[in-house]
């Protein structure tokens, strides 16, 4: 068996999941849920030794969700110094930050920022982008960049769907075979979407890259979070 998701392989990110079974949510195309395509088996949780992190940075929840059995990924989690969260459901107050997406179901409307809200513990929104859906995550993009929130775009791949073969190649994405979006589809939404929300708009992965080691978002947006949370921690307890 795998000891470390081979994304994550030469990144300063490691993976924990403190859930066993099938996440419930069930989102289109999530490659956790699907038979044998997960880095590791789903009927165990992964937790990496405190030891083996290190002064890594470790990512909760990239399979299954951090609000399903919120109170024990919590507790569970808690022997790592650096931790963030990921959910696809619109309750953040966690304990260190969170990586929310936005629209697990691609093609409805994403969840948008409520108003006189403050999101000081979202590292960033976390968009799924499919052919048809640019409408939707342009409204989300103006949205949440809006009251600068970052935004993250993470393009679909498709393994039971055959998308345009003009914007989208049959290939291996770490260790699974998908449709995964061309270079040249990427580059036109990534261009699109930063005319709308500038640099606070990246993608996961880079052009020619699908691995955490060349991307590094994950890593710069969890430490300017966590800033943002001490900050607002001190200002409350000198008030």
């Amino acid at each position: 068996m795998m000891t470390r998701n081979p994304k994550l392989v030469g990144s300063n990110i490691w993976e924990a999941k403190p859930q066993v079974g099938k996440c419930p949510l069930d989102c289109n195309q999530c490659y956790y849920n699907r038979p044998d395509a997960y880095w590791a088996p789903i009927d165990e949780s992964i937790m990496p030794s405190p030891k083996d992190v290190g002064s890594g940075i470790v990512r909760v929840n990239c399979g299954h969700d951090s609000n399903i059995y919120r109170q024990m990924v919590v507790e569970a989690t808690d022997i790592y110094k650096h931790r963030f969260f990921c959910t696809s459901l619109p309750q953040f107050d966690f304990p260190s930050p969170v990586v929310f997406t936005a629209n697990r179901d691609e093609e409805a409307c994403p969840c948008h920022p409520g108003p006189n809200r403050q999101y000081r513990d979202l590292m960033f929104v976390r968009l799924r982008v499919s052919w048809t859906n640019w409408e939707w995550i342009r409204l989300a993009i103006d949205s949440w960049t809006g009251i600068q929130v970052p935004i993250v775009l993470t393009f679909m791949a498709y393994y039971d769907i055959e998308p345009p073969k003009n914007l989208y190649e049959y290939r291996v994405r770490h260790t699974n075979s998908y449709w995964c979006a061309k270079r040249e589809f990427k580059r036109e939404i990534l261009e699109r979407a930063q005319a709308i929300g500038g640099r606070l708009v990246t993608m996961c992965g880079t052009l020619d890259s699908d691995y955490c080691k060349d991307c590094k978002n994950c890593e710069t947006y969890y430490w300017q979070a966590l800033r943002r949370m001490k900050e607002y921690e001190s200002c409350v307890q000198i008030s």
